[in-house]
């Protein structure tokens, strides 16, 4: 569900959402994180939205997902053209 680009929502859920992303990630402020605990308890959409967001990150995390380096890349491209 990508709470961020319907734009029927209220602009505080859209920036619930946001923050939501951000504090997967670590990102977020304390009080970015408080406002997405706050508005989550009342608000079935982006509770929703949160649940589904740290299941996400809790996959990627749990199968350790390795990207390529830039020369690795670059290596690939060179072996593919030969």
């Amino acid at each position: 569900m990508e709470i961020k680009k319907l734009k029927n929502l209220p602009t505080s859920c859209q920036k619930v959402a946001e923050f939501s992303d951000k504090q997967q990630y670590a990102e977020a402020g304390f009080w970015e994180k408080m406002r997405v605990q706050i508005h989550i308890l009342h608000c079935r959409h982006c509770h929703s939205y949160h649940i589904k967001n740290e299941a996400l990150t809790e996959l990627l995390q749990k199968y350790e997902l390795n990207l390529l380096s830039k020369s690795e890349k670059e290596e690939l491209k060179a072996k593919l053209v030969l």
